[in-house]
């Protein structure tokens, strides 16, 4: 697999993986499963902030970590998310504010186009995950298609149907 493309040049598989057609809510990362990791990250180095955006995502900032395939949403100097290694979670006073599309793109970025971490070749998903994993992935292709970047035909083909559908809705 190649690892240096962008989000947007893969397939929606080639983006999250083979775990996309097995969803499972054994997969979830409750909050009780963040805080055990939570602790880990104090000690993690960070890269600079990526751009997240204004409005609703004004005040927060995601970071990758310089060693370590893990990727944080941070407001007001704390952990309001993250993804490490194939966990990925939001804090609940963070939810619901579609944060969950800049932290997988900032993270998939660091992992070469893919959120699945270097040496892993399956990684599982709620099918909340996958929606949110395939929320980013269109959101990506969505952004190149608009700054005019060519998105590969199979892509494309891949989303030709969301797009149908979302200029039926406007007609």
């Amino acid at each position: 697999m190649n690892h240096k493309q962008a989000p947007w040049q893969r397939t929606f598989e080639s983006f999250a993986g083979p775990g996309i057609h097995n969803p499972s809510d054994m997969m979830k990362v409750s909050d009780s499963d963040a805080r055990q990791i939570l602790p880990e990250l104090a000690a993690v180095k960070w890269q600079p902030p990526a751009y997240v955006g204004e409005g609703r995502h004004a005040g927060y900032s995601v970071c990758n970590a310089v060693d370590a395939w893990a990727t944080v949403l941070f407001h007001a100097g704390r952990v309001a998310g993250f993804y490490v290694g194939s966990s990925l979670w939001i804090a609940k006073p963070h939810r619901g504010k579609g944060l969950n599309v800049p932290l997988i793109l900032v993270a998939a970025r660091h992992r070469g186009g893919t959120v699945l971490p270097p040496g892993v070749v399956f990684q599982g998903y709620t099918a909340a995950g996958i929606a949110a994993h395939r929320s980013a992935h269109r959101h990506a292709v969505a952004v190149a298609l608009a700054e005019g970047l060519p998105v590969p035909a199979e892509v494309l083909r891949e989303i030709q149907p969301v797009v149908e559908t979302v200029l039926a809705a406007a007609a």
